[in-house]
């Protein structure tokens, strides 16, 4: 595959790549505009479409290997399209079903970001607790038939008011309290905590049924309690802890055995400080004293209501992990919260030996959390803290045989992980070396359990494109080629999907090489033809894919034809995006185009003609996000322009809440969340 790659035909070499002869008489921003203004996408307002220059170039070539289409930047030389006629018209009916059916799998995947990701069965696949209109109006009825004011309970048993199909008892209160919990909503604290204290009303008030039955009796026990606790540490809020800490509080002051916080209890309002740590300062040392007392009351008990477990401690490395340092008069943070939540595996080690609590010894899940602490630290030496933490579960796996700190895939992923955001010069190749030795931990049998996946290796892939190094996008594409060798002789759980060939393209957006844009689009053509072939759903292109080829274009460097070749492929990917059955152009995509243009063309009439019909589609999309505005001041347009799109001086620094909510009212913040709507 390489050979192919590094040695094209010849005359492919030797002949020189003449492109758009017909628009070359232009002046320069000439051109540049004409290749923009052709899209019936941007100017579909003013102006009509006059010629197929921009539209996206199609392919005869069959494309057997990855590396038999992509030109080397050894080679410098641009790769040279075939052009054709696109036939827009072609299975337009099957195009217009495909389209409807990535419309309904957009709709429900942006419903599914109502509800946070968790592994537990139940609420992955209960329908009904992934639904917040549901949970909200199921809240409501019940809230309004136990109302006080209805005075219901005089007059008959609770548990045979009927809201429809819904009984009002106690499974009813704890199920919606539970569901809340998981909603991910931002007023499911609010609710839970009316449902807690309507029964707590209850049991102020009376006690419900027959004196020898409690089917019925609405009363909050330890679980209640707990639930309620769960849903105010996943709401991550900067006083998630400091609430959960006062419910624990309240049932210790009640002195009853049905409410006596149990280990679960405390280990969740731990978790609700550990969730709240990146903006409470306090949080971390609030989590280990909670950890710490609860070390005291096993010690102090007859009982084990209340003891310390690794999964407690679990939560107070990550509560450690997301601390930034103690803030220092001057503004700088000091401190380490990967070395603190290291310092944890020690306690927890002795604490066991101690004790003779073996609940309390690290396991894998400790020592994982522990280097991811580390992968996410950015000091220095992270990346070798991470890796000899590895080395150790390895030595003790060695020495014990125990399969509860035996380091698996997810552990070395972690590690190379860390090499990919280490910024070290050798972080790439230590990245890449890691994962050959957990292939052969697994083909020799001393780790079956360290088999590489295909997350493994797309780290790896990010560790190439983020190394620096000049060769990066030649060394991503062998990984690559590497995955597809590999899928063929049965490793199906490393056959690339989007976000590997997302990658790759990305490695080339961060090089130096020339023809970055062609290589980048060839990249996502061949993946492209791939999932056409094989109907694959995770080589289906997102927009993830879609945006970094339009990164690789607006950091395209040389010549004036590179240029102009750079903004010929980001208009036909933000064309094609927008008419595709694979999503929209989001405000990711429209500020990537937009510093294409601010890259790639000198200021002009025509520049500021083109921003301004991108920002009016952007803002009917209402997809006006934080980097489309940035993007807009970098352009250096007057503040007149500036107004005249925006609505605001440019001097005010307008934020989003300045603008119209319509504006704005799609826009998925953060990368996280971004990313779980295209999974």
């Amino acid at each position: 595959a390489c050979s192919i790659m590094m040695n094209r035909n010849a005359s492919r070499r030797s002949s020189k790549v003449k492109r758009r002869s017909d628009v070359m008489n232009f002046t320069a921003a000439g051109v540049a505009a004409a290749a923009l203004i052709a899209s019936p996408l941007l100017l579909s307002a003013t102006m009509a479409f006059h010629s197929p220059v921009c539209y996206p170039i199609s392919h005869s070539r069959a494309s057997p290997s990855l590396f038999a289409t992509i030109e080397s930047q050894q080679e410098q030389q641009a790769i040279q399209f075939d052009d054709q006629d696109v036939d827009i018209s072609e299975d337009k009916q099957q195009q217009e079903e495909l389209r409807a059916t990535a419309e309904e799998t957009q709709k429900k995947k942006k419903q599914r970001l109502f509800s946070k990701h968790n592994n537990n069965f139940r609420h992955n696949n209960n329908k009904a607790m992934a639904d917040p209109i549901f949970l909200q109006k199921r809240t409501e009825t019940l809230l309004r038939m136990t109302s006080p004011e209805n005075n219901i309970i005089d007059s008959v048993s609770l548990g045979n008011v009927g809201g429809g199909n819904m009984k009002v008892d106690k499974r009813t209160f704890d199920w919606l309290i539970d569901a809340w919990a998981y909603s991910g909503t931002d007023h499911a604290v609010e609710y839970a905590l009316k449902l807690l204290k309507r029964m707590e009303h209850f049991k102020d008030r009376m006690t419900m049924g027959d004196e020898d039955s409690d089917d019925y009796e609405l009363y909050p026990d330890v679980k209640t309690y707990t639930k309620v606790i769960k849903a105010i540490a996943n709401s991550g809020k900067e006083d998630a802890g400091e609430q959960a800490e006062a419910i624990l509080n309240r049932m210790i002051d009640m002195n009853d055995p049905a409410t006596m916080p149990n280990t679960y209890t405390y280990t969740n309002v731990i978790d609700a400080y550990a969730r709240s740590a990146p903006s409470n300062a306090k949080a971390p040392y609030s989590a280990q004293r909670l950890a710490e007392k609860m070390e005291e009351l096993r010690a102090t008990s007859s009982s084990e209501l209340v003891k310390p477990t690794a999964r407690a401690w679990n939560s107070v490395i990550g509560a450690w992990a997301g601390w930034l340092g103690e803030e220092m008069p001057w503004g700088e943070y000091v401190g380490s919260g990967a070395e603190r939540a290291e310092s944890c595996l020690a306690i927890m080690d002795e604490l066991a030996s101690v004790t003779g609590n073996e609940d309390v010894r690290p396991n894998s899940y400790n020592f994982n959390s522990v280097i991811s602490a580390w992968a996410n630290n950015g000091d220095g030496d992270a990346a070798f803290r991470a890796e000899k933490i590895l080395e150790q579960m390895e030595i003790l796996y060695r020495q014990t045989g125990q399969e509860d700190v035996k380091p698996r895939t997810v552990t070395y992923n972690a590690v190379i992980d860390a090499w990919a955001k280490s910024g070290e010069l050798d972080g790439a190749h230590r990245a890449e070396l890691l994962l050959g030795h957990m292939m052969e931990l697994f083909e020799t049998g001393h780790n079956v359990d360290a088999k590489p996946n295909v997350r493994s290796f797309n780290t790896v892939l990010n560790a190439w494109a983020k190394s620096g190094v000049f060769d990066a996008p030649v060394r991503a594409l062998k990984v690559l080629s590497r995955m597809e060798e590999l899928a063929k002789s049965d490793w199906d759980d490393v056959l690339p999907d989007a976000t590997s060939f997302a990658t790759v393209i990305n490695a080339y957006a961060r090089s130096q090489t020339f023809g970055k844009a062609d290589s980048a689009y060839e990249v996502y053509t061949y993946m492209k033809e791939l999932y056409d072939a094989t109907r694959n759903i995770k080589l289906r292109p997102n927009n993830i894919i879609y945006n970094s080829v339009l990164n690789a274009c607006a950091f395209t460097m040389g010549d004036f034809e590179e240029q102009s070749r750079a903004i010929e492929i980001a208009n036909a990917m933000l064309m094609g995006l927008d008419e595709s059955p694979y999503g929209r152009p989001d405000h990711i995509t429209y500020g990537t185009y937009l510093k294409v243009i601010s890259n790639q063309m000198d200021p002009s009439p025509a520049r500021t003609e083109i921003v301004a019909t991108v920002f009016q589609k952007c803002a009917r999309d209402g997809m006006v996000g934080g980097m489309v505005l940035r993007q807009l001041r970098e352009m250096g347009m007057s503040d007149e322009e500036y107004e005249d799109l925006v609505g605001v001086s440019v001097w005010k620094a307008p934020s989003l809440s300045d603008l119209p909510r319509s504006w704005t009212c799609n826009v998925i913040e953060g990368k996280k969340l971004r990313r779980r709507q295209f999974r």
